[in-house]
């Protein structure tokens, strides 16, 4: 039940919504929301699917199932022969589809000649390395 509600949690925050938000775009409560969130309830299975709907995620997303994972990275490593990816690597290409700006950024960024691009990558590296450790 935890995955659930950490994985909506993160959903409904990648787009700054409140859950008072987020409860008004499914029709239900906040509290309902808040319940889902810590894991003290499960959303019945029309909400699921409406979530799912909502925020262009899969439930086996959702439920933290990675069955799907595992077929995908199969299927990865089938097209590219390579066994350099892993279900890390995998995550990240996930969050760059459920984020297209950071997605297209990372795609001009690849673009710039090597020299440019290797000053831009440390200094977003070291950005984001900061701010997590601030974060933490």
């Amino acid at each position: 039940m935890k995955q659930l509600g950490d994985r909506l949690k993160w959903l409904r925050k990648e787009r700054n919504w409140t859950q008072e938000q987020l409860a008004q775009k499914l029709n239900v409560s906040r509290s309902q929301i808040s319940k889902w969130e810590n894991g003290d309830q499960l959303p019945d299975i029309k909400s699921i699917e409406e979530i799912s709907n909502l925020f262009n995620v899969s439930i086996d997303f959702l439920l933290g199932r990675n069955h799907v994972t595992k077929e995908i990275l199969h299927e990865i490593q089938r097209t590219y022969g390579t066994d350099d990816i892993d279900e890390e690597l995998l995550e990240v290409i996930r969050y760059l589809k459920q984020n297209p700006k950071l997605a297209r950024s990372l795609y001009v960024l690849q673009s710039l000649p090597a020299k440019k691009r290797k000053r831009i990558e440390t200094i977003v590296t070291t950005t984001i390395q900061e701010l997590l450790r601030a974060f933490e």
